[in-house]
């Protein structure tokens, strides 16, 4: 990816640019960075909820839609999601390039002022947000989070989380707890909303086909009326080597059991390279070809899938797998040769060869998804990096076979937790 820009526009807020022609749509994005702490988490996710749905220029969220309509039909959206020991808070609109406007049009210019509007002036009278927008956001996040366990596959993966990272920062979910929802006021959080704009670390992204020094000159000006102090620094979560396995089992009304396994590993953004712990996984188990797919699902026929995800951000290892609960200890055990296996005899030059492919063709495929580009530089934002998937896919293909047996010779067993049905 060429033509990349950085600026700092203040303290703990930055700017980047990616001047692209693959796409017709621009989009805008600014990001709020916070350490994830138990008081705050609802409170900021909350807010994020409410600024995206009104400001005192477009006082609903009627008003709002119809003004993105006469945008070129804008996309405005909000997202809320966790990054390491870190809660990140997005706002995004995307809409037509102002290459393909009428009348030489300037729709980003537009984009970026309504952004704005939504940010610094929110719908607060008497230093508090109006309460039928909180009420509205209340029910969308508890929504939210009641979704988590809609689905037993997230919802199993979450309760490995809960119990494995119980003491650790990164474990506090990014939405908060619905308990603590009910109990923000409006002034409550107002408070929430100055802290966010004073101390947050904030990271404004863009992409598009056009000259975006208005959005730079846009935002400076707004930031020069914000007093920015207690601004954190970016920390890595720690590198911790169970002292013994959890084990937990729990019963609810299921139609499949879940058994998600959770390793350490010491191989945490930023703090060491990540690369090769992601080719290992793919090599256990993200292909057809993998350990854990080639064996304990079709050749044992031990379960509906198995496939590992690892977290960068926390250096965590996950293996999912829906099971009949007959089989949970024996598909455990497999899990585990397979890793054994691994650690003892290495992997295949064809199996390295495959890993590397596979992820160097999804990066490739995604390089075409213009919120995959913006996701994919937020997500370095905390560790303070702007490696391009091109730079990124060059240094997958150097991972050896040494480097492999590295990654998964540090594999720790820390959490098993299997979802049972109801008796």
């Amino acid at each position: 990816m060429k033509n990349i820009v950085n600026l700092d526009l203040c303290d703990g807020v930055s700017f980047s640019y990616i001047n692209s022609k693959k796409f017709k749509t621009a989009q805008i994005s600014i990001t709020f960075f916070s350490p994830l702490d138990k008081c705050l988490v609802s409170k900021f996710a909350l807010l994020i909820g409410v600024l995206s749905i009104s400001c005192k220029k477009f006082k609903n969220y009627r008003e709002l839609s119809r003004h993105t309509e006469e945008l070129y039909g804008a996309c405005l959206d909000y997202d809320i999601s966790k990054i390491g020991n870190y809660q990140a808070l997005q706002l995004i609109i995307s809409g037509i390039d102002d290459k393909f406007t009428m009348n030489n049009e300037k729709n980003i210019d537009k984009m970026s002022d309504l952004l704005c509007e939504l940010i610094f002036n929110p719908l607060v009278e008497n230093d508090s947000f109006e309460s039928s927008a909180i009420s509205m956001m209340k029910l969308e996040i508890s929504e939210l989070i009641d979704s988590q366990f809609t689905d037993k596959r997230i919802w199993s993966a979450l309760r490995c989380d809960q119990i494995m990272l119980k003491d650790e920062k990164s474990g506090i979910s990014e939405y908060g707890e619905k308990s603590d929802l009910e109990k923000i006021d409006g002034k409550s959080l107002f408070e929430s909303y100055k802290k966010l704009l004073s101390s947050s670390r904030i990271k404004i992204f863009a992409v598009a086909d056009t000259n975006c020094d208005c959005i730079v000159d846009k935002f400076k000006s707004y930031f020069k009326n914000i007093e920015r102090k207690d601004i954190f620094t970016f920390s890595s979560c720690p590198s911790v080597v169970p002292s013994e396995v959890k084990e937990v089992s729990e019963r609810i009304k299921v139609e499949q059991c879940k058994l998600v396994m959770g390793f350490r590993t010491p191989f945490i953004e930023p703090i060491s390279d990540t690369v090769s712990m992601q080719v290992a996984t793919a090599i256990l188990g993200q292909l057809p070809t993998s350990r854990l797919f080639k064996t304990v699902r079709e050749k044992l026929n031990l379960c509906y899938y198995c496939f590992p995800i690892y977290n960068s951000s926390t250096g965590i290892l996950y293996v999912q797998s829906g099971i009949e609960q007959s089989n949970a200890k024996k598909t455990k055990d497999e899990i585990l040769n397979q890793i054994n296996i691994m650690q003892n005899s290495g992997v295949s030059d064809e199996e390295l060869n495959d890993a590397k492919d596979y992820i160097v063709q999804r990066l490739n495929s995604r390089n075409d998804n213009i919120s995959f580009i913006l996701e994919w530089y937020i997500y370095q934002y905390p560790f303070l990096k702007f490696e391009t998937p091109e730079q990124y896919g060059e240094r997958v293909m150097k991972v050896n076979k040494e480097d492999i047996l590295e990654c998964i010779n540090s594999v720790k067993l820390d959490t098993v937790y299997t979802l049972n049905k109801e008796d």
